[in-house]
């Protein structure tokens, strides 16, 4: 199968995945809303957030091991895949070791009065945070072989068993009023059993089908790629806590000042940016592995070429989708929750925003990753991320709305997304004036046409599942549009012969 149809069909496969477990993602969260409350939810939400921002590390650490794995690929060499991935298993086994005894001497410093958290819940809170640990525990194990079938782009099976995955949590959680426990507690066992299944389901599979997948041994250690990958680990590790200390730590700086309810509200913002977000990370999952192996195998100009894409396609398709989402965000939320918690509309609308801004530039990161020389760039372009912190601790103290906070945690991510532009500009082959023009200008047009459908729909119509025309509207003008003036003569050219086929097969 050509390069550009495996990226093609993957994205499909991923597109097909994300929309069924978003499907199941908005009955379950509707479920779990309703049957654990609000304040049990937002009990979820905060004391789940403290320790599984610690799954970003996981999944900086599968992007890390797929990078080296698809490098490798991309030069045929299958002895070094065998050491690649025997001893990113053992790594990925002791660190997850180390994390989770790390995060047990944290108990009591969380659970002694630092969490805002009611008295007749505690004991509850502290069950949660040990049954979210040994999830951690057990991501980490499974990353190794996630990584593995992200570099062999077997994307299929990964869909099937993430799908599974939906379903069970669905079926789990509609047996949670019969189980004999605590609800919160039931909850957490649940989630537990599913983290084994994932592990499971992805470590046989692989184990059977593919050869490079074998466990540690000793004659395949390799202390300098020990050493070489905790290095390149170590700094993606670095930007994804960034991210998920960003994250989770504006839900604590909000549970400190603001209480436990105003984080089942942010919760469920971090929700719905993560449902629309399909539709650009499916992308960039699919394009990731050949950029990466075009990097391996010498072809840089292939490598800057797909960044490119990358970049542009996933700023055009989560923009299509997530535009009209924010206008018609309400909308949505009483359709879809039972009880929709204050300033959830608010909260949402600001991750999307972050998230679309961030994809201005997201092939260029995909780019220094697969170059390697990821030390100084990454510092200077996710550090940044924490200032919000101080900032927004500042602003609710001084009295300062919500929207204050979103706003600036907006601007920031902005300021991160410019960054990455001059820090690579050095690298060879990379066409600053070329991707600025291409990507950061010529994909504006469409945004601002959908921005101006939607406002015109918002503000003069008003009738039950009115979101369905502006959804239909947006992404007819927003597509027509980015076809029209955003794509090149060769990206449109593409996007014709792939529906020629497409129409060809269903005759």
């Amino acid at each position: 199968m050509r390069a550009s149809n495996r990226i093609i069909v993957n994205t499909l496969a991923q597109y097909v995945r994300t929309i069924l477990n978003l499907l199941l993602s908005l009955y379950s969260a509707r479920l779990v809303l309703d049957i654990l409350g609000v304040v049990d939810y937002g009990l979820y939400a905060l004391v789940a957030g403290v320790v599984s921002m610690l799954s970003f590390i996981t999944n900086s650490l599968v992007s890390s091991t797929q990078r080296f794995l698809s490098v490798s690929q991309g030069k045929g060499d299958l002895q070094r895949l065998k050491e690649v991935f025997s001893n990113s298993l053992l790594l990925h086994i002791l660190l997850g070791g180390i994390v989770a005894l790390l995060l047990e001497s944290l108990t009591p410093f969380l659970f002694n009065g630092f969490l805002n958290i009611p008295d007749e819940r505690e004991n509850v809170a502290t069950i949660l945070y040990q049954q979210v640990i040994l999830m951690v525990y057990v991501s980490f194990i499974a990353s190794p072989y996630r990584a593995l079938l992200v570099s062999k782009e077997n994307i299929v099976y990964a869909s099937v068993i993430e799908v599974l995955d939906g379903v069970l949590k669905i079926v789990l959680v509609l047996l949670l009023p019969s189980i004999p426990l605590d609800n919160l507690v039931a909850y957490g066992w649940a989630m537990l059993l599913i983290s084994f299944f994932n592990l499971g389901s992805f470590s046989i599979y692989a184990h059977t089908k593919y050869a490079e997948c074998i466990f540690p041994r000793l004659r395949y250690f390799r202390f300098t790629y020990v050493k070489e990958l905790s290095s390149y680990a170590g700094w993606v590790v670095y930007s994804t806590l960034c991210i998920a200390l960003r994250t989770q730590g504006m839900a604590v700086v909000l549970n400190r000042v603001l209480g436990v309810a105003v984080n089942a509200a942010y919760g469920i913002g971090t929700q719905i940016s993560g449902m629309v977000s399909f539709v650009s990370t499916s992308f960039n999952n699919a394009v990731a592995p050949q950029l990466m192996a075009s990097e391996g195998g010498g072809n840089r100009e292939r490598m800057w070429l797909l960044a490119k894409l990358e970049s542009k396609f996933s700023f055009l398709l989560l923009a299509m989708i997530g535009i009209p989402t924010m206008f018609e965000m309400q909308s949505l939320l009483e359709l879809w929750l039972v009880d929709v918690p204050p300033a959830t509309m608010l909260f949402g609308c600001m991750f999307l925003s972050m998230q679309i801004i961030d994809m201005l530039t997201s092939g260029l990161g995909l780019a220094n990753r697969a170059i390697g020389n990821i030390g100084v760039y990454t510092m200077l372009t996710y550090t940044p991320k924490l200032l919000i912190l101080p900032c927004g601790w500042l602003a609710l103290d001084a009295g300062m709305p919500l929207g204050v906070i979103c706003a600036l945690m907006v601007i920031v991510e902005a300021v991160c997304m410019l960054l990455r532009i001059p820090l690579i500009r050095k690298e060879r082959g990379f066409d600053a004036s070329d991707y600025c023009w291409e990507v950061l200008f010529r994909t504006q047009i469409p945004v601002v046409l959908s921005i101006v459908a939607c406002g015109l729909i918002y503000f003069s119509l008003d009738f039950p599942f009115r979101f369905l025309l502006t959804f239909a509207v947006s992404i007819v003008v927003f597509a027509f549009a980015a076809y029209r003036w955003s794509l090149t003569n060769m990206e449109r050219e593409k996007i014709v012969n792939l529906l020629h086929g497409v129409f060809a097969r269903l005759r």
